[in-house]
């Protein structure tokens, strides 16, 4: 029994032991790579068995993996870019974490971080952990084995190493977000092509040949006057005081459900064909009230516009022309989303104006204009006075306005999702 227990340990062992060998010859041995654009080439050497003297640039070090990063130039020549050495923090299947360090005691001085090297098809992919990982020069590349050619280092730089759901993933979610800006585009273009509600000022001798056409009797009679009054009068009485006398009380509609509900009852004023001189004029009032409001104004912010257009000529020589352009893009954006209906700016100068970006800009202008000189003066014995002035604090407050003002134009996008959707959909 005491053999066979022996024996079954002795297997064990040497199982892991299998395992762990298997583990480390996949990522041991000599590997090289190269950037997409070609300007880097990698050469990578990794020994997970023990520390070795893996460094050309420093004879004491001892580390499980070294790395040559070189720089291609025009003509052809290559400068070395960067080194570093590596030790084997863990081990996972097909996926290793290292730590490293710089490889050249002078030169790669501070350099350290982690990474994530994954094994996949005989290439190791290398992805940063942390910062340092990530500003590595490696970091993204995929390697292949040494000898394997000029054709596999070449397809091994134009894998990126993304896993291809994720690439559909993200396909998916691009399309999904160009389809939701073409849609909000699409809408807000046709609530403003679309025009007034009622394009009809209306006439007796009209409303009579709707009626013959209709076949309806020529004249309205008095119940169909006095209904069509009460109608009218009920679509006036859905709509807010502005202004109240003792004769009598001016109403205009501030809420789109008062708009909907005032809307439904003058329908029905119109399709009873009113033929009384009166009555038509009371409806071409309350339609003339309903187009009125809907009519739309920019009520947004211009300070936000000039913004947003020297932000994204900024763009330009700091993130690119693709960075420019979509914030310019949302600034116009921003400029159509801003056209409200004149029901919606009334409501909101009821209560107090709904316009947030002036109060962000007066906050910053105030800030500015509240920072102060701080001035020592000294005197010295024999009389004289000398002077010392700070003006941190203007530094610092100009400093805090350029980052505000900054962020406010980068959320361009964002102020007009947000506009779109109080002045085209929930009217608030």
């Amino acid at each position: 029994m005491k053999n066979i227990k022996k024996y079954l340990c002795a297997i064990v062992m040497m199982v892991i032991s299998m395992t762990a060998f298997a583990q480390e010859d996949i990522f041991s041995g000599d590997w090289l790579g190269a950037n997409k654009e070609g300007d880097l080439k990698v050469a990578f050497t990794l020994n997970c068995d023990g520390n070795w003297q893996l460094n050309p640039y420093n004879e004491n070090a001892r580390c499980n993996g070294f790395m040559e990063v070189n720089m291609l130039e025009p003509g052809g020549r290559e400068s070395l870019m960067a080194t570093y050495e590596f030790y084997v923090e863990s081990m996972n299947g097909n996926e290793l974490t290292l730590s490293f360090v710089g490889g050249r005691p002078e030169v790669d001085a501070g350099i350290s971080g982690q990474c994530k090297v994954v094994y996949k098809d005989d290439k190791l992919s290398f992805s940063g952990l942390d910062k340092g990982g990530k500003d590595a020069a490696f970091n993204g590349l995929t390697l292949v084995k040494s000898g394997s050619g000029a054709d596999a280092i070449a397809d091994a730089a134009a894998d990126d190493g993304v896993p291809l759901g994720v690439k559909i993933l993200a396909v998916l979610q691009l399309i999904l977000y160009i389809a939701v800006v073409l849609f909000i585009v699409g809408h807000m273009f046709f609530v403003w092509y679309k025009g007034a509600r009622y394009k009809e000022v209306f006439t007796v001798e009209g409303m009579l040949n709707k009626r013959l056409a209709a076949g309806m009797p020529e004249k309205m009679t008095d119940e169909e006057i006095t209904e069509a009054w009460k109608l009218m009068d009920e679509a006036f009485a859905t709509w807010t005081v502005i202004e109240k006398t003792d004769d009598d009380e001016f109403r205009k509609p501030t809420k789109m459900k008062q708009i909907k509900k005032s809307v439904l009852l003058i329908d029905q004023v119109i399709s009873m064909c009113p033929t009384d001189a009166d009555v038509i004029e009371r409806l071409n009032s309350l339609t003339d009230v309903i187009n009125s409001g809907e009519e739309r104004h920019f009520d947004g912010s211009k300070k936000l516009i000039w913004l947003g257009v020297i932000v994204g000529i900024l763009m330009y020589w700091m993130m690119g022309v693709g960075m420019m352009f979509s914030t310019l893009i949302a600034t116009g954006l921003y400029v159509v989303a801003s056209r409200t209906p004149q029901f919606l700016i009334d409501k909101r100068a009821l209560r107090g104006g709904g316009n947030i970006h002036n109060g962000i800009f007066a906050g910053v202008f105030g800030l500015l204009a509240g920072a102060q000189t701080v001035r020592t003066i000294y005197k010295f014995n024999d009389g004289h006075k000398e002077y010392s002035d700070d003006h941190s604090q203007h530094w610092i407050a100009l400093a805090i306005g350029l980052v505000v003002l900054f962020v406010l134009a980068m959320m361009m996008a964002f102020w007009a999702l947000l506009n779109y959707l109080r002045n085209y959909v929930l009217y608030f």
